[in-house]
């Protein structure tokens, strides 16, 4: 009795593997997504859905639903370089609201506010409706190989133990920077492992504004003798923030009275606040040497790990998601061949090269006081 395969099995439920089963699903193509976790998000590790992507959204029919996200949308999206929020402001870009800034011209959409907890949701929800796409959540790959027919693998069940074996014409990993569907594919990694040890901390503070008399702003980058030390970013627009407290290229972890300190010392002055979770992280500087081999492909941050200073990271991995999405289709629809498929990592490669590269440089301008004197 022959198995039943299916067309594409996709690793990982972030938002670029979201993006893949939804639009698999809207172009009719059979899969199935695993993701080892039930999806919750603690710690957003995005915020901007970039020009294009609203793009993609368009054509999904999205657009109302990120629009209506929570974030509001008359909430300025400065950039404020400061000593701490009572101290001094030593510089300022002016961007006005998201839902204020004018579309641009070569463009209907424009870039949209939307955080991962947020974001996700509207991605899973638009795959999930999708009658070609099945969705499994709490179920992690173990290890797959393959041969000139398909893929094999085989996946667990996070609650219970149980393993079963999954076939597949073709395996998709869309699970980060620690891939095992690219380690098992042996693609390696190209450039900058380490470019800085960062702690991310999500803090309430519902009267946050109050304390200070800086307004409303997206980003604030806070500046001491020792250059760029850490950022404030309204996650929500509301009661919550991300205080990024940016070390160096030696890996440390901090007290939570530590934290709290750090935290006050942005703020510049004694108030109270709840932390809601603390995540250790690395910049990078990687992309893969190549995004296929064989029935395997690389999308997303496994297969480039870049700063998140820009934005590029999730909305790179959609567009890579896009890509291999509309190349698989024609393939499984047998007007596509294998030069098709090849592409995909003949294009999308320098993409991910190019944006890693700019992330890179907007993390040095940023860290640079130097770049103080431009504003």
């Amino acid at each position: 009795m022959q198995p039943r395969v299916v067309p594409v099995l996709i690793v990982g439920g972030g938002p670029v593997g979201l993006a893949l089963a939804g639009d698999l699903g809207w172009r009719g193509v059979g899969c199935v997504l695993i993701e080892q976790t039930d999806g919750s998000i603690y710690q957003p590790r995005m915020d901007l859905v970039g020009i294009r992507t609203m793009e993609f959204c368009r054509r999904w029919g999205l657009v109302a639903a990120v629009e209506g996200s929570p974030y509001p949308r008359d909430y300025a999206q400065d950039n404020v370089y400061l000593t701490s929020l009572t101290g001094y402001e030593l510089g300022r870009e002016r961007f006005p609201g998201i839902g204020q800034a004018p579309a641009p011209p070569e463009s209907p959409q424009r870039r949209e506010r939307c955080p991962q907890n947020m974001f996700d949701p509207i991605l899973r929800e638009f795959a999930a409706s999708q009658k070609s796409v099945a969705m499994r959540y709490r179920t992690r790959l173990v290890s797959f190989m393959q041969n000139s027919e398909m893929v094999t693998a085989e996946v667990e069940n996070a609650d219970t133990g149980a393993r079963e074996q999954i076939f597949a014409r073709t395996i998709v990993g869309c699970d980060g920077a620690r891939s095992l569907v690219r380690d098992t594919l042996g693609i390696r990694m190209l450039g900058n492992p380490v470019l800085t040890y960062t702690t991310n901390v999500i803090f309430r503070c519902p009267h946050l504004l109050s304390l200070h008399d800086k307004g409303k702003a997206y980003r604030h980058i806070l500046i001491g003798p020792e250059g760029t030390w850490s950022t404030i970013v309204a996650i929500n627009g509301r009661d919550q923030w991300r205080f990024s407290l940016i070390g160096g290229s030696q890996q440390r972890e901090y007290t939570t009275e530590e934290i709290e300190a750090a935290i006050r010392r942005a703020v510049g002055r004694d108030f109270e606040f709840e932390i809601l979770s603390v995540l250790p992280w690395v910049r990078r500087e990687l992309v893969a040497e190549r995004y296929r081999e064989g029935r395997g492909f690389i999308a997303g941050d496994a297969a480039h790990a870049m700063s998140p200073t820009g934005g590029f990271g999730m909305n790179t991995g959609i567009g890579d998601a896009v890509d291999i999405s509309w190349k698989l289709a024609g393939t499984i629809a047998g007007w596509g061949g294998e030069g098709l498929l090849d592409s995909y990592s003949s294009e999308r490669q320098p993409v991910g090269a190019r944006n890693v590269a700019e992330a890179s440089g907007n993390l040095r301008r940023m860290l640079s006081v130097l770049s103080l004197i431009h504003i």
